[in-house]
């Protein structure tokens, strides 16, 4: 068996694979909502009915449909325009038309790209519009939202085609290493979000405050002292509309720190809540999960660019893909558009189970931040902080673990409450444990100390014993001891 067959072998379990794990999650997901449709979680009693529990209930039902129909939808247009010959045919209408030049790259991406979005348009309007018409969500007439839909699309069609093809041009000027600047783009991408903005922009803009004296600015003040950063500056802001990774930031660049939390956190929330919310923010920093971030993703994109560019200069990679090698390689020069083509449709599927990695490892750093928090605050403060900050009431506050760890990068707060609580009751029998150990320990000192006490005492008696007894002996040996006199 060749490589082109076994590739094409493993390309197909990748889509049976995805298909089945969408399927399978979103009946789980299903099952768990309506398992709990008539209880609500105890942190939200006070912020949602249980009629409004049961609507959000039926609602995420519709929506995992819809998502469902969308993801097999993709699997089918991976399967038509790869094993089914599609993108061949385009291919070669294309070089008919056009040849092999930057032209006909360009009209690939458009094309593909505009066959995507009508498409998608159906799916769209049934899942954004008609569902949440339905349930009192959309106010905005059907025409109007349609109307809305086609100029985004076209706008961003016309907005991003252009840069397309100038990322075409240069992959092509490049040669063999254009993977290499895709890593470059990419990793200033990664470094933007995770280092830069944050840390030199976002909390050093000029509408940054100092937070105003009083008794919050006091405690905030001594919980950055306990957890090592008393030299922080503390200050507030609007949340940025980018900006999605929790309510506050702790940002240092050298000889400056700066904790800045953000005003809707102060307006909604009690001072012990918003000293949960600084300490997620000041564990993020000092437990090294934005280095952490940069390190995961870099790797992992910069392996992906460099296999993805070696798999593009093989011919066996596009036999297994059922496209005509000589369409995709001229003079074994390979065809960024056609590769951006299989980055949007097929790569998405076949790289499915690798979601599963990444979105474990974002929800443990996110995990350990709260355990930190919960550490310096307590579980019950943190607990009520992310209950009053959560805003989706639309859909279920109970989804699947397995669903979710597939779908959401980062862990649902019912998810969230449930682990910072967990995490208390196991510092709390760390703690118990410890003390345990240690009465354990001094115990053991004290038993050691009073046995040596005990064998020194019988020691003491035993030599006592002894001299007494060679005492008594030698007082019988002289009465004994008979006496002779000589005449």
């Amino acid at each position: 068996m060749d490589t082109a067959s076994l590739l094409n072998a493993f390309f197909v379990a990748l889509v049976v694979f995805y298909v089945c794990v969408h399927t399978c999650l979103t009946i789980f997901e299903v099952r768990t909502s309506e398992a709990s449709a008539n209880i609500v979680p105890a942190a939200f009693r006070f912020r949602i009915s249980l009629a409004e529990h049961r609507k959000a209930v039926d609602y995420s039902g519709e929506l995992l449909q819809c998502d469902l129909v969308n993801a097999l939808l993709g699997a089918a247009i991976a399967v038509l325009l790869t094993f089914g010959g599609g993108l061949s045919v385009i291919l070669a209408g294309i070089t008919a038309v056009s040849g092999r030049g930057l032209a006909s790259q360009c009209i690939l991406i458009a094309s593909i790209t505009l066959l995507l979005a009508i498409i998608d348009m159906p799916v769209a309007w049934w899942r954004d519009f008609r569902i949440n018409e339905r349930y009192g969500f959309e106010k905005t007439p059907s025409h109007v939202w349609i109307l809305r839909r086609i100029r985004e699309l076209v706008v961003g069609w016309f907005t991003a085609l252009p840069v397309v093809c100038a990322f075409s041009f240069i992959c092509v000027s490049a040669s063999y290493h254009w993977w290499v600047f895709a890593f470059f783009l990419t990793f200033c991408w990664y470094f933007w979000k995770i280092i830069a903005a944050p840390n030199w922009f976002i909390a050093f803009s000029s509408d940054v405050r100092p937070l105003a004296d009083g008794p919050l600015k006091d405690k905030l003040t001594k919980l950055l002292k306990a957890l090592g950063r008393s030299n922080a500056e503390i200050c507030t802001a609007a949340r940025p509309q980018s900006w999605r990774h929790g309510n506050a930031i702790f940002a240092s660049r050298p000889g400056r720190a700066r904790l800045v939390i953000f005003n809707h956190v102060i307006e909604k929330l009690a001072d012990e809540e918003i000293l949960a919310v600084a300490a997620c923010a000041v564990g993020r920093v000092n437990r090294w999960h934005n280095a952490a971030r940069l390190t995961f993703f870099c790797t992992l994109t910069g392996l992906f660019w460099w296999g993805y560019a070696w798999l593009a200069e093989h011919s066996f990679f596009y036999e297994a893909l059922n496209i005509e090698p000589s369409l995709a390689l001229t003079d074994g020069t390979v065809n960024p558009a056609l590769l951006f083509v299989l980055l949007i449709t097929v790569v998405p599927v076949f790289l499915y189970p690798a979601v599963f990695f990444v979105h474990g490892f974002t929800r443990m750093l996110d995990f350990d931040e709260d355990a930190y928090a919960v550490t310096a605050v307590g579980a019950k403060p943190l607990a009520r902080a992310l209950a009053k900050l959560h805003r989706d009431f639309r859909r279920t506050l109970t989804p699947n673990r397995f669903y979710s760890l597939a779908n959401h990068r980062r862990p649902h707060v019912t998810h969230r409450i449930e682990a910072a609580l967990l995490a208390e009751k196991r510092d709390r029998r760390h703690t118990a444990n410890a003390a345990q150990d240690e009465m354990r320990a001094r115990a053991a000192l004290y038993n050691e100390a009073l046995a040596r006490e005990r064998a020194a005492r019988d020691e003491r008696l035993a030599l006592r014993v002894q001299l007494k007894s060679e005492k008594l002996r030698e007082a019988a040996n002289l009465r004994r001891r008979g006496f002779s006199m000589t005449a």
